[in-house]
């Protein structure tokens, strides 16, 4: 009984972990005509106790943006978004996470 429970825990602390490793957003659809223009990469953080996919996609979609405003001219948005954890920084519980994304010529 105890080797099952130490399996089941070990499952899933595994999958809890790789759930926030790495992560895809907005793919971009098969059926959307849009102008790619390029792509982009930024790097953010996440502080430790805000660490859900739902705030880490956020965050990857608006720093992904903002780049890509400086660097692009006209009303642009972003598609496949895919970020990972770099480093972290423990002792003030802090994350830093890189994304990429495609540029896309918004209508």
């Amino acid at each position: 009984m105890k080797t099952k429970f130490m399996f089941l825990a070990l499952v899933l602390l595994t999958t809890a972990l790789i759930s926030c490793t790495t992560g895809q957003y907005m793919a971009l659809k098969n059926n959307e005509n849009v102008e790619i223009l390029g792509t982009i990469q930024a790097t953010f953080n996440v502080t430790g106790s805000f660490r859900y996919r739902k705030v880490i996609n956020n965050q990857a979609y608006m720093h992904l943006l903002a780049a890509a405003q400086k660097e692009y001219t006209g009303i642009v948005d972003i598609r496949d978004i895919t970020w990972a954890i770099g480093q972290s920084d423990t002792t003030n519980n802090n994350y830093e996470y890189t994304a990429v994304g495609k540029v896309i010529k918004a209508k």
